[in-house]
């Protein structure tokens, strides 16, 4: 009966003995982890293309009744590829009603765009060359309205271009 109750206490100490080999806090201690890498506002990489650079004309504003003006904020996405001998452009019925070149304030890409229009509510695209890129992105922007703010945060101000 002692070699019995032995065996068993044995039997015991060797389980709680394999029990505690495979326990979690040892694993935990000796398993290397891998630290996630957290993306953040990740910004797609974008082609080169073969676009041409436009010979967009700045229009007579003499011509129109109307003007509006407007301090446009290269969207994040393209700010990496912008530079000096970039253009944009914005037009109403495709004909060009405003152009302006770049200039960039404090690390970032703006443009002060004058619009020029005969009719309110007119739709206005937008179209953007850079140069670098050699490449057009153009977008539906806004509708005309003479008495827009010129600067301001956000929708016409930082049209988006790369979606």
């Amino acid at each position: 009966m002692k070699a019995v109750k032995r065996n068993i206490i044995v039997a015991l100490a060797a389980l709680a003995l394999v029990a505690w080999g495979c326990s979690s806090d040892d694993d935990e201690a000796t398993e290397i982890k891998t630290p996630e890498k957290e993306v953040l506002n990740e910004q797609p990489t974008l082609s080169e293309g073969t676009d041409a650079r436009p010979a967009w004309q700045t229009p007579d504003y003499d011509s129109y009744e109307q003007t509006m003006m407007v301090e446009v904020t290269l969207q994040d996405t393209l700010q990496s590829y912008a530079s000096a001998a970039d253009l944009m452009c914005a037009t109403i019925g495709g004909e060009v009603r405003g152009v302006a070149t770049p200039e960039q304030v404090e690390g970032t890409w703006r443009f002060t765009l004058i619009v020029a229009s005969n009719e309110a509510s007119a739709n206005v695209g937008l179209s953007y060359y850079c140069d670098r890129l050699h490449r057009i992105f153009s977008t539906s922007w806004t509708t005309f309205d003479a008495a827009t703010v010129p600067v301001g945060t956000g929708g016409i101000y930082q049209p988006e271009f790369v979606k």
